[in-house]
């Protein structure tokens, strides 16, 4: 039985994206900051409601508020890779990547600060529009990280993800000179694809998607965008 769960255990981690996303933070935030200490604990401040707060974020993700981690910052800013939604980006001695970024992930939700860090290139999502189908064009896109696609094996009947690897893309398109959601769409297994048929009322002159990155282990990919034309 020992065995049995060691191999489990070994198992889980070996699957990209066992352990959730990048982290949230806080919501409807301003000046966020972030240092990392040698020991690879991040301390992120911001102001929120008229005052400072901060948060210290553990190794393993874990957040304890109104704290900071002892130590000094030995990450640095960087232009080194483009990220989308960039509040902070900062590497470390090691070449590993530290990132704030700030967006509305859910359609009237607050505008998310996140936290991630990873190593080489960020999340990739692609999209794409296809003609035609019923009168219409079909948004498609593909989200990956390291070139391996970003998919989940649990989800309910209406694409909502039930475990820590599944992602929703949220799609939005620019109509009457704004830009107005239409749905979150969740990526397929194996290939980590996705498509949405744009109805007549949601479609627009251009398409634009987001989502949260993936976990790899210990690396926490950044959240990613991607944006097209219409082909109409």
């Amino acid at each position: 039985m020992r065995l049995v769960a060691a191999l489990a255990v070994l198992c889980a981690l070996a699957l990209p994206g066992a352990a959730g996303a990048s982290i949230k933070i806080a919501g409807d935030v301003k000046h966020p900051a972030l240092r990392v200490n040698a020991a690879g604990w991040a301390t992120v401040t911001y102001w929120k409601s008229g005052s400072w707060h901060k948060a210290k974020v553990s190794p393993l993700g874990k957040i304890t508020w109104g704290k900071a981690a002892a130590g000094a910052d030995v990450t640095k800013k960087t232009t080194a890779v483009s990220i989308p939604f960039m509040k902070q980006l900062r590497v470390g001695p090691t070449g590993r990547y530290w990132a704030l970024q700030a967006w509305q992930r859910l359609k009237g939700g607050q505008v998310e600060l996140r936290l991630s860090r990873w190593r080489g290139a960020p999340t990739l999502l692609e999209l794409w529009a296809w003609c035609c189908k019923w009168n219409s064009e079909v948004v498609r896109g593909r989200a990956t990280f390291h070139g391996k696609p970003i998919y989940g094996y649990r989800n309910t009947p209406e694409g909502v993800p039930l475990d820590g690897l599944g992602r929703n893309v949220y799609i939005d398109t620019f109509r009457k000179g704004a830009w107005k959601r239409t749905m979150g769409i969740l990526t397929h297994r194996p290939t980590g694809t996705f498509g949405l048929w744009i109805r007549p009322y949601w479609r627009g002159t251009q398409y634009r998607a987001a989502m949260v990155g993936p976990n790899w282990g210990r690396m926490l990919g950044p959240d990613a965008h991607g944006w097209t034309k219409s082909v109409l």
